[in-house]
């Protein structure tokens, strides 16, 4: 049996004015080994990253020990690990890369960050390694102009590109479609390094994880693979009302200066509808979504509101963007977020109480009735930012819903509760359209499902 590279001992972690996060944890990961930490939405398993990275913050009430390579660590211990001895694969990517620097100088400052050259062709090679299509071009892009799915393969780059010798992955397949999530798993356990993945894809810990550590209310218990995943389908709903499209795209496409976009689609979207989207990543899900809330122009073709040519007026379209938790601001209690949309029409501000009031409503029927409007993005799990993200979406006079990847990094009774929720909106006569890679969620969600395939390799526009 091989030595741990990381242990972590009777850790009890704290905020204030709330129950422990984690209560009395203890863990082992050996050198080489995977070992996955599943559970609950809520439950602790990203604060058990954040505690062996030290990035628990300063507001933290930290009990136990934490241990790399045999060595107790507290403080500035861990600043120097980051990166060569501990990889860190963040549940969001488009938060894990600076928006103002090429995916190329944000992959090679983790070779800057330790003053160390970047290899020749290095980047280009591991990129290619998880099958990002075009890397010596789509390097030269910034962040912005890459999917999720892609983001997150740039994220895996960086987390392994000084071979350390234990990778810390939280969620690192949520924005994938499932060939990419088996190449990014494939990429993560190659190799040497030991991998600690918190995931909720039990298909995937069932196929890469040696061992797997149950979370359920902050205590960790040590337990065997899952076992196979049983599928629940979802009763079909009502059949759709036989009604005029509220939104039409006629061959609406995209094509960025540097290559990529949107090939030309079509699409109708009725009231009580969901409409979905599948596709692999990079396929332009996300860019024909923006283009439907009027936040992006298409190169070709039109969109039709209501019988009209142009894009929805303001305040008709709620969008639930991929990155949930990067949406809502970390500086503002939940209730300024939710409220927000509501602020241009208003033309001044809501007081207190009144945006208090709205905030609870929106929460209420989204299922978070019980959440204090006035906790910080900092204090909600992935599940319940989800849907704080949703009812900021709801709020005010919407009658087209844009999801994109709603139930990306959720567990499944989380993913659950989204989809109930979607479905009592279309019942009631909300248009929705929902991005997914999970062409399975989509099949039992959706009334009609929309395939985008990759826009076809041209010469790049000049």
């Amino acid at each position: 049996m091989s030595a741990p590279i990381a242990e972590i001992r009777g850790l009890t972690v704290a905020y204030a004015g709330s129950a422990p996060v984690l209560r009395d944890v203890s863990l082992t990961v050996r050198r080489g080994e995977t070992v996955a930490v599943v559970g609950p939405s809520g439950s602790g398993k990203t604060t058990i990253i954040r505690a062996l990275l030290g990035m628990l913050g300063h507001t933290a009430r930290v009990d136990g020990t934490v241990l790399v390579d045999g060595v107790a660590l507290s403080g500035n211990d861990f600043r120097a690990l980051r990166g060569t001895v501990l990889g860190y694969v963040s549940q969001d990517p488009f938060a894990a890369m600076d928006p103002l620097m090429s995916v190329r100088t944000n992959i090679a400052q983790a070779w800057r960050n330790v003053r160390r050259p970047v290899p020749d062709g290095r980047i280009v090679a591991d990129l290619a390694a998880v099958d990002l299509p075009d890397p010596e071009t789509r390097i030269r892009q910034r962040p912005f102009m890459w999917s999720g799915g892609m983001l997150q393969r740039g994220s895996v780059t960086t987390a392994r590109a000084l071979d350390p010798a234990l990778v810390l992955a939280d969620e690192p397949t949520s924005a994938l479609d499932d060939a990419n999530a088996h190449r990014v798993m494939a990429a993560l356990t190659a190799g040497d390094s030991a991998l600690l993945i918190v995931s909720h894809d039990r298909r995937l810990v069932e196929k890469y994880a040696d061992r797997v550590y149950l979370v359920e209310d902050g205590t960790v218990v040590e337990s065997s693979v899952a076992s196979p995943v049983v599928v629940q389908h979802v009763p079909v709903r009502k059949p759709v009302p036989d009604a005029a499209p509220i939104l039409r795209a006629h061959g609406v496409a995209k094509r960025y200066p540097s290559g990529g976009g949107l090939a030309a689609t079509d699409l109708d979207v009725r009231c009580g509808e969901i409409v979905g989207l599948a596709g692999p990543s990079g396929a332009g899900k996300s860019t024909l979504l923006r283009m439907l809330a009027g936040v992006e122009k298409p190169t070709d073709g039109r969109l039709v509101w209501d019988g009209q040519d142009g894009k929805p007026p303001p305040g008709k379209v709620g969008v639930v963007f991929q990155n949930a938790v990067g949406s809502l601001d970390p500086r503002r209690p939940i209730y300024r977020s939710i409220t927000e949309p509501l602020q241009p029409r208003l033309r001044s501000r809501l007081r207190r109480a009144d945006a208090l009031a709205v905030a609870r409503t929106a929460l209420a029927r989204v299922g978070l009735g019980d959440i204090d409007p006035g906790r910080y993005p900092r204090e909600l799990s992935g599940g319940q930012a989800q849907r704080v993200a949703l009812a900021r979406a709801l709020v005010g006079d919407v009658r087209l819903l844009l999801a994109d990847e709603p139930t990306a990094s959720l567990d499944e009774a989380s993913s659950a509760r989204i989809v109930e929720i979607l479905r009592e909106l279309a019942d009631d006569g909300m248009a929705i359209v929902v991005v997914s890679h999970s062409e399975r969620l989509l099949g039992d969600l959706a009334d009609t499902v929309v395939r985008i395939d990759p826009i076809p390799d041209l010469p790049s526009a000049r």
